[in-house]
């Protein structure tokens, strides 16, 4: 019979579900949205007359956000998949990955983006608050520890069998 996980792990690997169906949206949302974010970026370079007259090329914006939001995807899905089986780096590497989307959202805000992609990225910031407190909680740092036990046991040259 295994150990039983935690809720706050359990949790956690949930939130992070809940962030890629977020970052879902946003990419989408990016797509949807990609003809003010032209018109926002043309506004930084002086103005859409500026850009018409210049050699310079509105940024792919679609691509990088689909791209982006792939790797993503299936980097959390693999770490978070190794953090639900107790694997102490996979619970740094996710908090390293909350930090990083929380940069990034900040950067984005930064830009001015239309409504609906600020919503989101505030929405990301308090999700990914949520799930670095998940993964500082007393019952995560039980698991894990409780893994890295059994672990250290199964490979113990005292053991029989």
């Amino acid at each position: 019979m295994g150990r039983q996980r935690p809720g706050s792990v359990t949790n956690a690997i949930r939130v992070q579900a809940v962030l890629v169906g977020v970052s879902a949206l946003g990419t989408a949302m990016v797509a949807v949205l990609r003809d003010d974010l032209v018109r926002a970026w043309a506004e930084t370079q002086g103005g859409l007359d500026a850009v018409r007259q210049s050699q310079l090329s509105p940024p792919a914006f679609v691509p990088v956000a689909v791209v982006s939001f792939i790797v993503y995807a299936l980097l959390v899905w693999v770490i978070a998949s190794l953090f639900g089986k107790g694997h102490r780096w996979a619970r740094y590497a996710l908090g390293a990955t909350a930090v990083a989307f929380v940069f990034v959202m900040l950067v984005i805000y930064r830009a001015d983006p239309p409504v609906p992609l600020a919503v989101l990225a505030g929405l990301g910031v308090v999700l990914n608050g949520v799930l670095l407190w998940l993964l500082a909680s007393r019952d995560t740092s039980e698991f894990i520890r409780g893994a890295r036990l059994a672990e250290a046991r199964e490979h113990s040259p005292d053991r029989p069998g």
